[in-house]
């Protein structure tokens, strides 16, 4: 028996233990674990990069806050990293839920200047969305905005939907939008996609493994079993 297929076999057999042990923890099933994978992969590269203020230090607000804290320069200076982190970060989150809205079957991730001007939408081209990560991402003259292009693709027989995927106690601001036009957070958006209550939930607690436990997006992939 050669090496090559004793090494070969090793291989293949460790694969299928991390393919299997993801299936304890991967709760998003719906997801295929690759194109999940992608979706996460600027998130990864956010959390490697080093992240510098793009604007001065206030001093005083610095003074203020160890002061009020009883900080350290050194505790300081690790929250600073979260915040800037944190900021950063949140600039993604959008773009990771538009990415992972596109996945489930039947549906995809439109590319920036779609005809329909929106971010998600059905195959058969039926249902169009907008994705915000957040309920107050927008102003009032943006909403506005967005409420009108959501209005133009409704008349032209599509189901319109302004998804807002973080609200206060789910709560979603509507910017003048009319009853024809639905506006979701991000659980009722879910559980529609996916067909279950628990995808939101799920879906957390997914994150939160994956961001415990692999530092890289390699890594990730290697525990999901497709690496």
């Amino acid at each position: 028996m050669s090496n090559t297929g004793t090494g070969t076999r090793a291989r293949s057999n460790s694969a299928e233990r991390r393919s299997a042990n993801a299936g304890r923890w991967y709760k998003i099933p719906e997801i295929p674990r690759d194109k999940f994978a992608d979706c996460c992969k600027d998130i990864f590269k956010v959390l490697d990069e080093s992240h510098t203020s793009k604007t001065s230090e206030d001093p005083f607000l610095k003074s203020v806050l160890k002061g009020a804290t009883n900080m350290t320069e050194e505790t300081w200076m690790k929250a600073e990293k979260v915040r800037l982190a944190q900021k950063a970060l949140e600039g993604k989150m959008g773009d990771f839920h538009e990415e992972l809205m596109g996945k489930f079957p039947g549906w995809e991730t439109y590319p920036v200047g779609h005809s329909t001007g929106c971010d998600v939408g059905k195959l058969d081209g039926t249902i169009v969305m907008e994705v915000k990560n957040r309920h107050n991402t927008m102003n009032s003259s943006s909403g506005e905005a967005v409420v009108n292009k959501l209005l133009k693709n409704h008349e032209k027989g599509k189901r319109a939907i302004l998804v807002e995927v973080n609200c206060p106690g789910g709560k979603v601001t509507r910017y003048g939008a009319p009853a024809s036009i639905d506006v979701w957070n991000g659980r009722t958006t879910y559980t529609f996609l996916s067909g279950r209550d628990s995808f939101f939930d799920d879906l957390q607690q997914t994150l939160q493994y994956v961001f415990t436990n692999f530092k890289t997006l390699a890594q990730l992939k290697r525990g999901l079993g497709i690496a």
